[in-house]
């Protein structure tokens, strides 16, 4: 995946903090007339943080403020209704009023619509590739994840207009990035920061996920610099291992860490590399991805679905590994 540091930033500080806060302190101060007007508010809010908590970047927001803006979303609603009962159900409004209303049910309709979309990149039309989890030890969050077809914004990599334009989407539909979490529940020492050190996944060891041969060996790109370089596309230094008839890649590796070549056999859970910053990316991360073997490279190769140990890697979710 790549984004720009500013646009990140812009991302991150306004939906992730300054909308939901700003929606939670406002329907907690607000002086309400009927009980229709206290609903659609709480709506608004109820609808936003059910979006935000579904398809947020919690890996770089940090996964605590997740789970705080839940609580105190439903703690606001229980506060809003309490105070509410007592009112009419509706009150007559001036033409301000009425727009209001008519903004925030259009509000809530697109929030809704994004967050079903959410929760259908969940499911699958075919059965999915059970794989073992690629790390050990630590806490790992998933922040590409789910059927891209169905939610851009669960899983970028099927829609995106790069992956589009080089005709790799269709073997990226349920790709999966993965990374790794700090004490502070997010992936990296500071925000944003540019030295790849500072990120939890960064030069850990990459076991297999599967039983198979190495297909395909790539070990010529150095790290790039997170979120301010120029990369060029494609996920850098990478392993390709074919096992019956999927394969399985794994990108964005290190430069001279890989511990396999074409030809030979691996097992699952053998380490084979460690996770990098190369090729377009734009933090340490591992990119992985299953596809249906067929004629020609691998970028023309049908996309399967994973699951990790017979977990659904969905946005967001998280693995702990002993």
């Amino acid at each position: 995946m790549r984004f720009g540091y500013f646009t990140m930033l812009t991302l991150i500080g306004g939906l992730h903090c300054l909308i939901p806060l700003t929606l939670i302190m406002w329907t907690w101060g607000k002086s309400y007339t009927s009980i229709s007007s206290g609903c659609i508010q709480l709506l608004v809010l109820i609808s936003y943080s059910t979006f935000i908590y579904l398809m947020g970047s919690w890996a770089f927001a940090s996964f605590y403020l997740r789970y705080l803006i839940l609580i105190m979303t439903v703690a606001v609603s229980i506060r809003i209704l309490v105070h509410i009962k007592t009112l009419p159900f509706f009150v007559t409004s001036h033409f301000l009023g009425w727009a209001g209303y008519g903004v925030g049910v259009v509000f809530i309709i697109l929030m809704i619509y994004l967050s079903v979309g959410a929760l259908r990149a969940h499911f699958y039309d075919e059965s999915p590739v059970n794989l073992g989890f690629p790390f050990k030890k630590g806490v790992y969050a998933v922040f590409e994840g789910g059927n891209g077809k169905v939610s851009n914004l669960m899983n970028y990599h099927f829609g995106g207009s790069m992956h589009k334009g080089a005709r790799t989407n269709l073997s990226m539909r349920y790709a999966v990035d993965i990374t790794k979490l700090k004490k502070w529940g997010n992936d990296a020492d500071g925000f944003f920061p540019s030295e790849n050190s500072k990120y939890a996944i960064f030069n850990q060891v990459v076991y297999s996920p599967c039983d198979g041969v190495v297909l395909d060996v790539e070990d010529q790109w150095p790290n790039e610099t997170p979120w301010i370089g120029k990369p060029p596309y494609n996920v850098g230094n990478h392993i390709l291992i074919l096992s019956n008839d999927f394969g399985v890649l794994m990108g964005h590796l290190q430069q001279g860490s890989l511990l396999v070549k074409v030809g030979d056999k691996v097992k699952k859970g053998q380490p084979i590399a460690k996770t990098g910053n190369s090729g377009w990316t734009t933090q340490p991360h591992l990119h992985i991805q299953a596809m249906r073997k067929s004629d020609g490279t691998f970028w023309g190769w049908e996309g399967l679905p994973i699951f990790f140990d017979g977990k659904n890697p969905v946005k967001n979710s998280l693995f702990f590994e002993p």
